[in-house]
């Protein structure tokens, strides 16, 4: 059952400037927070540790995820979070999420970066310290997230009971996290950049020089500096310098060591292997809680990680152990428009529901209802599946149809199961300095389930639209397409997004995927393409689950950008890094949809009268009394009392 709210004024021993060595010798700062009864703490007393491993410890809330922290000391746990290397008091230099998992380990020479295993080191450390009773929690979404995950694939019993790995930003060459199947995802690292350079320029990573000229930059963008920055800014000064001075040029982002390295190691995938999770063993000897959300950036990463723990698991028992969460929210556990009060959850609650029932074998009970659990959107209400990808789905394909005018909802774009016989082709131009907006596509704070009806107004947006449903139609499960396509460019952009289109014309986003033309045989050999040559492009989309309504219909669109979601594509076959808007071409687009070229999407139907497990979830806020998304920085008042380092005993050594 959830646990009850925690009471304001719970109290707690506060001990931070913990210095924990690393086994390069640097050190990171940590904060260790002890259940307390007037104004005192038992170190002698050995107690479960809650771990954070995090970037954002500037950031008061950022480490304590809605109460997390709150909900641990109340129920006798020790709270630690740790600041990544180069982050806030932590030693060293920051290179982002890698040196996290195996460092040098196997792999090959990066120049010095990426070649330490800090949280491995980490969990080491914890272990031998006298107030630790030999089990460790971790827990966290995002950068958090990735610093699980890492260690676990690293080293299969590294330490922790449990661990809760939620949108994990791994996978830095091509699986979301910096890249998206060849995309540049500009609108997350240049807000991440400048979210992240504030705090590096103000603890003196950089020097004089460098930080003088961030600050010239930093004025001519408005200074967004001193404020958190927000995707809506990112779209914002991403269109008004992107064209002018390309990537590697760009205002503040050019000064940051990672940036560069991001940029510039594009076509070369061995560098990012500090990050790549996919090569290698998911044999974690413990189950762990994968989680997600539909229009999160990471959500495939989630997904990813769940699938390969359970084909790689040591034992049935653990394999069946492990689960995993799926919900219509976004980056910042949101889901724009169709969010509402009821949809909140406390997390803080979940999450130690199923610490406890690994770490105290406290039983928790939805958890015993299924492997997977899912929220179904139309239905919207909450499913338990025994696995995943669920049973029964029957992958059908629908194909695009027109009389060769599909531009705009208004043309006669038409999706339908029936195979093409011949039809007309078509065409829209792909202007690099006009491209289509992205506004509900997997953006960190602002994508999620919103209408994009507006934009396909756009004569360079191609739409194509199911007849009105007669019955409620599920899609649930993976997402994929076949596209037949030429350009007059030497590269381009094709990219498809999936809507449910509502009885009053609002077409709702569901999840999108796309294909870079210079990878489109190898992401590690970038190759020209050939102008007016028909391509078969194979587009990997996301996952959904929805239920498109009775009277409902189902769209797709074809589109050559996403901006400023990913770099724009200068429609020729030169360095994306340096192209200016000097270097922009407009491309004459063909989408071919015949006997021969059968476009289409493929979707997964769950059949009607397949079982389905329907459950109550039992996190949700209003039935927890818990907090809500936009209250949890800080959630609670404590009674907090600071300690001095030097009085909790430590062994410092790993």
């Amino acid at each position: 059952m959830p646990l009850p709210r925690p009471k304001d004024g719970l109290e707690s021993v506060r001990i931070e400037d913990v210095m924990i060595p690393m086994c390069d010798g640097t050190r990171l700062w940590a904060c260790v927070e002890f259940p307390a009864e007037n104004g005192t703490a038992d170190f002698n007393k050995k107690y479960p540790v809650m771990l954070v491993h995090s970037a954002y410890c500037t950031i008061r809330g950022w480490d304590r995820f809605q109460g997390m922290c709150e909900y641990a000391l109340a129920i006798g746990y020790v709270y630690m979070t740790v600041a990544a290397r180069g982050t806030f008091k932590s030693e060293g230099q920051l290179q982002p999420l890698a040196n996290e998992g195996w460092g040098q380990d196997g792999c090959p020479d990066r120049g010095g970066w990426g070649v330490n295993h800090d949280c491995l080191d980490m969990v080491h450390w914890v272990l031998k310290q006298p107030w630790c009773n030999g089990q460790i929690a971790t827990n966290g979404m995002s950068w958090q997230g990735g610093s699980q995950l890492l260690p676990w694939v690293a080293d299969n019993e590294y330490g922790p009971e449990t661990s809760i790995i939620v949108a994990p930003a791994v996978n830095a060459g091509y699986g979301c996290w910096g890249y998206d199947d060849g995309f540049f995802t500009l609108d997350q690292q240049l807000g991440w950049v400048l979210n992240m350079i504030r705090e590096q320029v103000e603890n003196g990573r950089y020097s004089p020089r460098i930080a003088e000229a961030i600050r010239k930059d930093n004025e001519s963008l408005g200074s967004p500096l001193p404020d958190m920055v927000y995707q809506g800014d990112c779209a914002k000064w991403s269109e008004k310098y992107l064209a002018k001075y390309g990537l590697m040029d760009f205002p503040i982002a050019k000064y940051v060591p990672f940036w560069r390295k991001w940029v510039e190691n594009r076509d070369n995938l061995d560098f990012f292997s500090y990050n790549d999770t996919a090569g290698r063993k998911h044999a974690f000897n413990k189950p762990l809680l994968f989680m997600s959300g539909y229009y999160d950036p990471f959500l495939r990463n989630a997904i990813w990680a769940y699938e390969r723990a359970v084909k790689d698991a040591p034992t049935k028992e653990i394999a069946e152990g492990h689960r995993l969460i799926l919900n219509p929210f976004n980056h910042a556990s949101s889901a724009m428009e169709y969010l509402d009060e009821r949809m909140n959850i406390d997390y803080a609650n979940l999450f130690m529901d199923w610490t406890n029932r690994q770490v105290k074998g406290i039983p928790a009970e939805m958890f015993d209802e299924g492997k997977v659990f899912i929220f179904v959107i139309g239905e919207n209400k909450w499913r338990a599946e025994p696995c995943w990808p669920i049973q029964g789905a029957v992958p059908t394909e629908y194909y695009l149809h027109s009389g060769g005018n599909a531009n705009t909802l208004d043309g006669d774009g038409v999706l339908s199961t029936e195979r093409p016989a011949a039809e007309s082709t078509d065409h829209y131009k792909a202007d690099p300095s006009d491209p289509v907006p992205s506004i509900y596509d997997n953006i960190l704070f602002t994508a999620g389930y919103g209408d994009n009806s507006e934009i396909e107004k756009r004569k360079d947006v191609l739409v194509y639209t199911s007849p009105v449903l007669e019955e409620d139609t599920e899609v649930t499960g993976w997402i994929n397409a076949t596209l037949y396509a030429a350009t007059s460019g030497t590269d381009t952009d094709f990219l498809m997004r999936l809507e449910d289109v509502h009885p009053d014309g609002k077409a709702m986003q569901l999840c999108f995927g796309g294909v870079r033309g210079r990878y489109r045989k190898d992401r590690r050999n970038p190759e020209p393409m050939i102008p007016g040559q028909i391509e078969k492009l194979d587009i990997p989309m996301r996952v959904t689950s929805c239920v498109f309504k009775k009277g409902h219909r189902i769209r797709v669109e074809v589109i050559s950008a996403m901006a400023y979601l990913y770099d724009i594509n200068p429609n020729c076959f030169i360095d994306l890094n340096t192209c200016t808007e000097k270097d922009y071409v407009v491309a004459d687009q063909t989408i071919y949809h015949d006997a021969e070229h059968p476009s289409s999407i493929t979707l997964p139907i769950i059949p009607a009268d397949r079982e389905r497990k329907w459950i109550d979830f039992p996190y949700e806020v209003e039935k927890t009394g818990g907090i809500k998304e936009k209250d949890y920085m800080p959630p609670y008042e404590m009674n907090v009392t600071l300690v001095d380092p030097k009085d909790l005993p430590t062994v410092d050594t790993i």
